[in-house]
Formats: C-alpha cells, structure tokens, sequence
C-alpha cells in the first residue's frame, strides 16, 4: 500500500500565512505601545527638567556670587533684576539675571556702563514671570512662573555679610 506523501491542503498554507500575519501584527502593536510610552516619558522629563533649572540656576548664580555685598536687587528696565558684582583688575562688572519678553535673560556688563538694552541679554530660559526681591539683607525671594503655568517660590540666603 502505498502512503500519499505528497498531499498538500489549502488549509495548511493558509494556517501559516495566518501565523505570520498575526506575529506581524503583535510586533507592531508592541512597537507602537513602547512608542507612546516613551513619547511620554521624555515629556514628563522636559517639564520636570525646566522646573528644576529655572530654580537651580538662580540659586547657583547667587551661591557662586555669595561675597559680601556683591549680591542684591535693583530695579532696571522697569522690574527687579538680580545683580552680581565682581571686581576684575579694578574694574567693577555686574551679572544682571532678570525677565525679559517672556525669557529669563543673563546680562554681564561693566557698572560704568551708562545705558544698555535688555534685548543684549542671553536667553536662558523661557518663562512666564520672574519676580526677586530682598526680604532682608541676607534673605532673596525668587518666584518663577514658567510657560506651563507651574509655579516655584524660593527663598535663597546670602551667606556672607554686607
């Protein structure tokens, strides 16, 4: 008797095309879910990034600049900007830290210098206000609204006298 070996069905083709179709279709749907996740990951690290260098680099600035009266508040261009002074071989510089056009902006200048614009800054970072003011002389109190509406209030101390 001799055994058909040779008989192929439809059904079995089919089967496997099926198969392959379904794998295609589960490592898609993994790539796409693994996509979404990610997408919002790295959202949630930008905005948790800005809360933290708006607060970071305001307190460093001052920390870095902490030398008996070198850091305070003046008013320029209308609002409260934070100043840092240093000498430099007799000569008196400033850091003015200060909100400009929705930008939290760096201006470093010579104290003699008479008149300069707030566009000459250097854009640090975006935001919707920047408020500082002296509480006492060795008390600044910083709040920044960044462009989400997310606020941060901090109180940074002067460590050395005036």
């Amino acid at each position: 008797m001799e055994l058909n070996k040779n008989k192929h069905h439809m059904i079995d083709s089919v089967f496997v095309i099926c198969l392959m179709l379904l794998f295609v279709l589960s490592a898609l749907s993994v790539i796409a879910i693994g996509a979404s996740i990610y997408k919002k990951n790295v959202a949630l690290m930008a905005d948790n990034n800005s809360h933290r260098i708006a607060c970071a680099y305001v307190t460093e600035k001052i920390r870095q600049s902490d030398n008996k009266g070198a850091v305070y508040v003046k008013e320029i261009f209308g609002e409260n900007a934070l100043v840092m002074s240093e000498e430099i071989n007799g000569t008196l510089y400033n850091t003015y830290i200060y909100d400009y056009e929705g930008n939290l902006c760096e201006l470093y200048a010579r104290d003699d210098l008479g008149t300069f614009y707030p566009q000459s800054g250097q854009k640090i970072l975006q935001v919707a206000s920047f408020e500082i003011k002296e509480i006492s002389d060795r008390l600044i109190s910083v709040s920044i609204v960044l462009e989400d509406g997310s606020s941060d209030n901090l109180y940074i101390a002067k460590r050395s006298m005036p």
